[in-house]
């Protein structure tokens, strides 16, 4: 028996020609960009990788290279001055991760290979000719002119083609020529890409018929009387010069001096570190869980203090001056002020920790200050002086919701996975702190963080911990009229669907109207699926059947009765009596305040079964609710950004706008505009802020698309100075990757350049909206600071008790509820000048409903 013995392999990876071809590929697919939270492009780097790592680990090679192109021209452009001159400018988005990939490459220890005046193919080409007697040669590269350098020793893998792999039999079979002919095939049928001219009037077919019966460029050139076809045989005879030189441009170079040895190829080990800061720096965090074990709490110093008088201990060999990072739990708090050790003290022994808590010059730090104070004053203990919270510093520099959990930032910014002990929380801010605190000043968001975010925290922790009082009995009876009405309208659907049906039921829903009726279904989104049911889609269909309304009005009454009238009684806090929603800071891109357990948000203003939701709301006995609401907010500051003069005069001399605009669409004297016609321009005004296309605006108002183009169209002739706005500030974001507010906030808008029409169309929207959605909200937020502040500075019984968009609600003892109106309404409307005047409308009443 003789063993076989298997040649070690080289793998020469042609860089260039497979991130052009992946991240063109990934272009036609329509596939989402990927982005990192700053807007740097980053699937080039991505794909790259998951080539690298499947070969890596796929195929093992002993040995493996890549092999750059050179930025020099060479010598096929000293002969032909337009060679490759068809090629496009590279994208920018590509050309700003090439960086990234040598910095992977470099990481992954793979060797890097470039040469000056040598392309890829030419280096790849003298690598393979001089190492094949040695090893064997993969050639990695989805290009077909490497094709020529196939031997019995030499092949070439596609990964673009599922690792298809090409011998001298298998580029025979695709190829049609073997791989000696391939230079030859080329330079008679020419090569668009590299703009090799070929020979006039000979394509595929006829360059392979004539390889094949000659065997070269040379000899069928030699031979080309004897061509029958007479377009070949004068193509041949004709083109001479420019078919040889054309072989000259596909041929690759195996001869040319690079200078390389094996053993500076051979294949090693990865940089892990290196790596995982490249993951991280990109945000490829799947890839950086997969890296290895995280840091953990291995060499750190953490304890849970037993006693109190190891917690005194503790607390004296605090230096005054320096930052305590604080964290809370229902058992336990933890403390840190030094990078690697921390201390777990039990809720019994809090009391200890009131002097620092409370101490106005001892800096403290937390993540989510202000659930932190809210545990504590559970405790009784009124903390104060917490000056950074490193949740809010996260939300400020990527405006991303989903980047500012606690866990998420360790192993973003820290590459560790936390554990849920308070030890390691408080360690881990202390050292977040001192990783990311720097760069909400150097990036200008101080301001912002201590006028408004800071502040505004301590504003809301007021606001939950006084809570809103709702009346139960009201939503009984209303939960008793939505059961009265949805079984009217269970019946009405069952007589349209001519048999009884769980509506709740996506799947038996879609087979009474796909199936049973015969509606006009949508595409399906994907196989096996079933056929959608979605609001957008029975929005469609009511025109063709009247079920779909019915079905559309039963679901929005379903929402509001599980969402609101049945669930908000069952949220009442025993103890207070009253209902606790959280306000989240960090809940939203734009900026704006959102609210959870229960949403408040959401609930319907216009409907007449909102404002009996509203109804609900009440002041404690004997008080009232004032309740302000900001007056078209958004459209001011359009005028204001925009400085539109048509807009800004119409502000200033307190024209109805919506009336303006509807005399100007539908080109009546304001006199005779109807409620239907300012309704439809408030839906144009409103759009325009929002970024409606004509297609949305036809569904919106029910009328064609050609009629919605003349109606903006009409708008932008009105309101020029808006038109320019939006154009300015697209292309401002375009260059930036940025939208901003008016204070300075950003928020990251990294599809503006996407080669996805429904990406880019959205980013353009979002770059518009964003800076007057993300200013009213910091308008708003300055409004609640300063008001607070004021109400505290009086000593007044007046609360602020919730925050919704545009829409302060407070609850007044009567005494006071004239003076906090005039208080609230001054302090909104003067809270920034502005070219145009804001207005806020202001009431008193026994309800939210009805103080309007």
């Amino acid at each position: 028996m003789f063993e076989v013995m298997l040649r070690p392999r080289l793998f020469l990876i042609d860089t260039f020609g497979f991130i052009f071809r992946a991240y063109h590929a990934r272009a036609r697919s329509g596939a989402p960009p990927m982005r990192t939270s700053t807007g740097l492009s980053t699937e080039a780097v991505y794909i790259f990788h998951n080539m690298l790592r499947k070969l890596l680990t796929t195929y093992k090679p002993e040995y493996i290279a890549a092999v750059f192109e050179s930025v020099e021209p060479g010598f096929r452009s000293d002969s032909f001055a337009e060679y490759k001159a068809n090629r496009t400018e590279m994208p920018q988005d590509l050309g700003e991760q090439i960086p990234y990939v040598r910095k992977l490459i470099e990481a992954m220890r793979i060797p890097i290979l470039e040469f000056p005046r040598y392309e890829a193919d030419d280096v790849i080409g003298a690598m393979a000719h001089g190492a094949e007697e040695s090893v064997d040669v993969v050639i990695v590269s989805s290009d077909k002119d490497m094709l020529q350098l196939v031997t019995d020793r030499v092949s070439m893998l596609n990964p673009m083609k599922d690792d298809m792999w090409y011998t001298p039999a298998t580029t025979q079979e695709f190829m049609g020529v073997p791989p000696s002919g391939v230079a030859d095939l080329l330079a008679l049928k020419g090569d668009a890409i590299d703009n090799i001219p070929g020979a006039p009037g000979i394509g595929d077919k006829g360059a392979r018929d004539l390889i094949l019966r000659f065997g070269s460029v040379e000899n069928a050139l030699e031979h080309a009387g004897e061509v029958e076809r007479k377009m070949y045989r004068e193509s041949l005879l004709n083109n001479r010069d420019q078919i040889l030189m054309s072989k000259k441009l596909a041929t690759i170079d195996t001869t040319v001096p690079v200078e390389w040895s094996l053993e500076s190829v051979q294949a090693q080990e990865p940089d892990v570190p290196a790596l995982k800061a490249i993951y991280k720096e990109l945000e490829f965090f799947s890839l950086l869980k997969e890296a290895g074990p995280q840091e953990s709490a291995a060499g750190r110093d953490y304890k849970t203090l037993a006693a109190g008088e190891e917690v005194d201990a503790f607390l004296v060999e605090i230096p005054a001056d320096v930052p305590v990072s604080v964290v809370v739990n229902s058992t336990l708090a933890g403390l840190a002020w030094k990078t690697g050790q921390a201390r777990g003290i039990p809720v019994e022994f809090l009391p200890r920790l009131k002097p620092l808590l409370e101490d106005r010059a001892r800096p403290k730090i937390t993540h989510d200050v202000k659930s932190t104070m809210m545990a504590l004053a559970k405790h009784g203990i009124h903390a104060c002086c917490f000056q950074e919270d490193v949740m809010l510093h996260a939300f400020l520099l990527a405006s991303d919701p989903s980047s500012c959990g606690l866990d998420v930032m360790a192993e973003k910014f820290l590459d560790r996975k936390l554990a849920p002990t308070v030890e390691q929380r408080a360690d881990c801010i202390l050292e977040l702190y001192s990783k990311i605190s720097a760069e909400v000043g150097t990036r200008g968001f101080r301001n912002v963080y201590e006028d408004i975010d800071l502040p505004l925290s301590h504003v809301l922790a007021r606001m939950e911990q006084t809570g809103i009082r709702i009346e139960p009995v009201q939503l009984g009876v209303l939960s008793q009229r939505l059961d009265a009405e949805m079984q009217r309208l269970a019946g009405a659907i069952y007589t349209a669907a001519d048999k009884e049906f769980n509506i709740n039921s996506p799947q038996q829903l879609g087979k009474v109207l796909y199936e049973d009726l015969k509606l006009t279904a949508p595409v399906k989104y994907g196989k096996g699926k079933n056929l959608s049911t979605a609001a957008d889609i029975l929005e469609a269909l009511a025109l063709e059947h009247p079920i779909a309304g019915l079905v559309l009005e039963y679901r929005q009454l379903s929402k509001l009765k599980g969402t609101y009238v049945d669930a908000l009684p069952m949220l009442i806090q025993s103890d207070t009596g009253r209902l606790h929603t959280t306000f989240n800071q960090t809940g939203a891109a734009t900026g704006r305040l959102s609210s959870s357990n229960p949403n408040l948000q959401n609930i319907p203003i216009r409907t007449e079964l909102g404002r009996e939701i509203r109804a609900a709301f009440v002041p404690r006995e004997g008080w009232k609710l004032v309740v302000a609401d900001y007056s078209q907010i958004e459209l001011r500051l359009l005028a204001h950004m925009s400085g539109d003069p048509v807009l800004v005069d119409a502000f200033r001399r307190g024209e109805d706008i919506h009336t303006r605009t509807a005399a100007e669409v539908f080109r009546v004297s304001p006199l005779f505009v109807t409620p239907d016609m300012r309704r439809n321009a408030k839906t144009v005004n409103f759009g325009i802020v929002y970024g409606q296309t004509p297609f949305g605006l036809a569904a919106q108002l029910g009328i064609d698309r050609k009629e919605a183009e003349r109606y903006i169209k009409s708008y932008f002739e009105l309101y020029s100075g808006v038109k320019k706005f939006i154009a300015s500030t697209m292309e401002e974001v375009r260059k930036s990757g940025v939208s901003k507010t008016l204070f300075g906030r950003e928020r990251p808008i990294p599809d503006m350049h996407a080669r996805n029409p429904s990406a880019r169309s959205f980013a353009e929207r979002t770059a518009v909206n964003t800076p007057l959605q993300g200013t009213a909200a910091d308008l708003i937020k300055i409004a609640m600071i300063r008001i607070d502040r004021i109400l505290m500075g009086r000593n007044m019984e007046t609360r602020m008790l919730l925050q919704v968009h545009d829409e302060l609600v407070f609850e007044a003892p009567v005494s006071e509820a004239d003076a906090v109106k005039d208080l609230v309404k001054r302090e909104m409307e003067s809270v920034y000048v502005l070219d145009v005047p804001l207005l806020v409308d202001i009431g008193i009443g026994e309800n939210w409903r009805d103080a309007k």
